[in-house]
């Protein structure tokens, strides 16, 4: 079956506005992430465990947590975690232990 000019046109209106809309799916989520980091990032230069404010991307909450053990374990100490469901994650070394930063659904 040929297609018309017509018919391309639209085929590839529809799988160009398809791919827009998954392409805008993931950087939401990819935001969100860049938000925690950027606010764990903050602590760490500061050298203080803290909120920092601003945007929280497509979050309502935000847990922040600090550690001299690991990465991980400031990411467990923040509040909520374990609680709520996590959408940006970010972690910061800074020179006295990892700045972690959660924010969640």
């Amino acid at each position: 079956m040929r297609r018309t000019q017509l018919q391309r046109s639209v085929l590839a209106l529809a799988l160009g506005f398809l791919g827009l809309v998954m392409a805008t799916a993931d950087s939401a989520a990819a935001c969100d992430h860049c938000i925690a980091k950027q606010k764990a990032q903050q602590q760490a230069s500061e050298g203080r465990c803290r909120h920092v404010g601003g945007s929280m991307g497509s979050a309502q909450f935000e847990g922040v947590g600090f550690s001299t053990v690991s990465a991980d374990h400031a990411i467990a100490s923040c509040c909520y975690w374990g609680q709520r469901t996590a959408v940006g994650i970010g972690v910061a070394r800074g020179r006295n232990g990892w700045y972690a930063t959660v924010l969640y659904r």
